[in-house]
């Protein structure tokens, strides 16, 4: 009878967990112009509950089965109901809204004198906006670019005058002029045609060399700057700016026949993505003259301080476009600070332009090589700004030691430099061997680096040198050379790399590698396992390389290697090693020798990669798409005594994506497997790393809390997905916005049915940057996370992280 109950009670929670079930209504909110509208209004009708929507526009509801309204809105835009069933499965939604043509109408209150009408100001530019735009349309200009950096720790003493200007602080100064065609198509699109380039000194920090940086344009509704900032700012002028900023009158000007209002502009908590500064707003025509306003330094990786003048003209009947602007910039530095100066000046404006169908591609930018070659008189003709009275004694400077510069006298003088033999070059920075005659350098290691310690069989006396060439063409010969020798086995090591870059258009690389060294097994592995010497053995092997860009987009890299595998078994090692940091040191696998024959095809194919072309290089921009790639890697049997037979496939797809304001996503999926096992070693097989006890590694590749290194022959399945907040969240809290913190979350999963595994991983955690103490230029970024998974094979509790992460200026992404 109690059985008969249990199963009636059980039925009826079925039943009511049935009937109860929730799923998930999700979406985005769209203007007209299927841009995401940030902070708008949506309500479920039926249940009178409301959400925000985020600053990409989306929004999600957990909802029963049923019927719903939703209803949406938001200020200048006509409310919207969209009607939407849920029965047994997700759902998502797009809702586009429309301009609500009577808005204008509808607002028309009584109030008092006293109110600061500063946002009704704002209100009529945006109404006005789609106007301005629309009477540029598809548009063509000139620029003329002119960009000036100094580093103040070199103080000087006296005016600024021609006697006072040493060559000691030229060295700490920097000029480029940069004469541009620039197009713009109305959709978007741009394409530049660089006509004119001067660089004088160390040009590598200063920003905005090319229109393809930034786009500080305020009637976009979004301000981009990819070239400083990885997230883009909201624009003060579009109706999610009006939820985002809070305007204050700060000047009305009554000299001219229009008022000139000057409106402050500062953010509410509501957005993490948001300028400050001031406006300048024309009365009647409702424009913009001017505005100055500065960026959040938390979202500048490289900068202190970034602050941005424009101006606006009217330029023909009907169209106000940006004929001015300057970038003022800064960055602490150990004893002063680095200072960079640019100014942009717009002209020649050709509007409603009709470009042919395929004029814009994925070549954005060009540089013709004539383009460096430009004498006085062109310079003269297209400076449309004179240079400062520093600027312009920095560049006659520059211009004066050019040819000196070239002359055996200077370059013997230079090669005494380098070549000059000191104590801190010998025990800590190395020293260099230059010969200009002979086109080569030779860099040799400090005192230092000879002894090294802390190695597998003991003690070692370490030597290394390398030698590098770059040519004017930018080609280049890279030769590294080491060997070592072991005082505990009396044993030699060494090897030898050389790499030749004979296309730098399309990255062609030829390389060579010869060495003998003790490997890891599996070199990927956590740090916890790396070190063990069952993790090591003696590899003898010679490499070829090649690597080209076949058509853009599409890498294909090739790798031919002979190996002679052999055990360390016998190998001495020290009494003291049997543990690292408490943990068991298990003996070095023991193996017969055998040779190794192997070759390793790559490729890499990003659909539509956007990029730059100068005229010995091309510089990559990055893709909207994402990129696919195949891994295939082959051991023959035979093949010069060859033991090895196996093959193993991978196939894989990663991608970032630019959420905007809400930051950033990036994920990777892939699939493998060994296809073919006849003769497969250790040494080949394809592992799966565990995480590490205390270390936050690479969420894109590895995952965190799998307790375990384990190698999988069968296809498995992973993959890896982490977003950057970039301050979304915390920054709406006021005393987390000082601090500058950011979020970042994520998760990952693997699949591997021949080891009956499904492993799912979450993280959450937070992370703020620092200067690196010993170079104030580099950015490190520490981060605290938790993390937790579960799996069907075993229990993970909740885990604490640390990590740490450093900024690479040259790729515009933490490493």
């Amino acid at each position: 009878m109690s059985h008969k109950i249990l199963q009636i009670i059980f039925f009826l929670i079925l039943t009511i967990s049935a009937n109860s079930q929730y799923y998930r209504l999700s979406g985005i909110v769209l203007d007209y112009k299927v841009e995401p509208l940030a902070l708008a209004s949506v309500e479920v009708k039926e249940l009178k509950r409301g959400k925000i929507t985020k600053d990409d526009g989306s929004f999600e509801f957990f909802l029963e089965r049923g019927k719903y309204d939703l209803v949406v809105s938001m200020v200048g835009y006509a409310p919207k109901i969209k009607t939407v069933f849920i029965n047994n499965a997700d759902v998502l939604e797009t809702i586009v809204l429309e301009l609500d043509t009577l808005a204008s109408l509808a607002e028309v209150v009584i109030r008092t004198k006293m109110r600061d009408r500063a946002e009704d100001y704002v209100r009529n530019v945006i109404r006005n906006k789609d106007a301005i735009l629309a009477s540029a349309g598809s548009y063509s200009c000139n620029i003329y670019i002119k960009a000036f950096q100094q580093d103040s720790s070199y103080k000087r003493a006296k005016s600024l005058q021609e006697d006072s200007m040493g060559t000691e602080e030229f060295k700490y100064m920097s000029l480029a002029e940069i004469s541009l065609e620039f197009d713009r198509h109305e959709n978007g699109q741009i394409k530049e045609q660089r006509s004119g380039v001067n660089k004088r000194g160390n040009t590598e920090s200063l920003f905005y060399q090319s229109g393809t940086e930034a786009d500080f344009n305020l009637y976009n509704n979004l301000i981009k700057a990819p070239a400083i900032s990885s997230i883009p700012f909201v624009s003060p002028i579009s109706y999610s700016g009006l939820l985002a900023y809070r305007f204050k009158t700060l000047n009305i000007d009554r000299s001219g026949k229009r008022k000139i209002y000057t409106i402050s502009v500062k953010p509410r908590q509501l957005s993490n993505a948001t300028i400050e500064g001031v406006i300048t707003i024309e009365d009647s025509l409702w424009v913009i003259l001017s505005a100055d306003f500065s960026l959040p330094s938390g979202h500048l990786p490289e900068y202190d301080f970034f602050e941005v003048l424009q101006q606006y003209k009217h330029i023909g009947d009907s169209v106000w476009m940006i004929a001015r602007q300057q970038f003022n910039y800064n960055t602490k530095m150990k004893g002063g600070r680095r200072y960079g100066e640019t100014t942009a000046l717009y002209s020649d404006f050709e509007f409603r332009k009709d470009f042919p169908k395929k004029y814009f591609g994925n070549e954005v930018s060009t540089t013709a090589s004539e383009a460096y070659e430009k004498d006085s008189v062109f310079w003269n003709m297209v400076r449309r700004e004179p240079l400062s009275v520093q600027q312009h004694l920095y560049a006659r400077y520059q211009d004066s030691i050019y040819q000196y510069m070239r002359t055996e006298q200077y370059l013997d003088s230079m090669d005494r430099v380098l070549n000059k033999i000191t104590w801190d070059k010998l025990l800590i920075f190395g020293q260099i061997f230059n010969n200009h005659k002979k086109e080569r350098m030779w860099v040799l290691p400090p005192v230092s680096s000879l002894i090294q310690p802390i190695y597998f069989g003991g003690l070692r006396f370490k030597v290394q040198g390398a030698y590098k060439k770059v040519f004017e063409s930018k080609k280049n010969l890279s030769v590294e050379l080491n060997t070592s020798f072991g005082f505990l086995n009396k044993d030699i090591n060494g090897g030898i790399e050389i790499k030749r870059l004979y296309n730098p258009v399309s990255r062609g690389m030829l390389s060579l590698k010869a060495v003998r060294d003790f490997e890891f097994i599996y070199q990927g592995d956590a740090w916890v396992n790396i070190l063990k010497r069952s993790n090591i053995f003696l590899n003898n092997a010679v490499e070829l390389g090649h690597e080209i860009e076949i058509v853009n987009g599409l890498h294909i890299f090739n790798y031919l290697e002979f190996a002679l595998r052999r055990s360390v078994s016998n190998y001495k090692v020290s009494n003291k090693s049997d543990t690292i940091f408490g943990i068991p040191n298990p003996p070095a696998v023991d193996f017969d020798p055998y040779n190794a024959a192997y070759y390793q095809l790559k490729l890499y194919y990003t659909p539509k990669l956007k990029y730059i072309r100068e005229p010995k290089e091309k510089i990559f921009l990055g893709s909207k798409w994402p990129t696919f790639y195949m891994h295939w890697r082959k051991g023959f049997p035979n093949l010069f005594k060859s033991k090895v037979d196996f093959s193993y496939l991978e196939f894989g797809v990663k991608q970032n994506i630019n959420l905007g304001v809400a930051g950033i996503s990036n994920y990777t999926i892939k699939t493998g497997s060994f296809t073919n096992t006849k003769d497969l070693r250790v040494i080949d097989y394809h592992y799966l790393r565990q995480g590490d006890p205390f270390f936050f590694q690479n969420p894109n590749r590895t995952m965190q809390a799998l307790d375990s290194t384990f190698p999988v022959f069968d296809w498995y399945y992973q993959g890896n997905l982490v977003h950057e907040f970039n301050g979304a969240l915390l920054s709406k809290i006021p005393f987390m916005k000082k601090l500058k913190l950011q979020e970042v979350a994520g998760a990952g999963f693997i699949i591997a049915p021949e080891k009956d595994l499904r492993y799912v991983e979450m993280f959450a955690g937070i992370e703020r940057v620092f200067r690196w103490p010993f170079n104030p230029l580099q950015r490190v970024k520490l981060g605290f996370y938790v993390v937790g998974s579960v799996a069907n094979k075993f229990n993970n509790p909740v885990q604490f992280k640390f990590g740490l992460t450093t900024w690479d200026r040259f790729r515009n992404e933490w490493r």
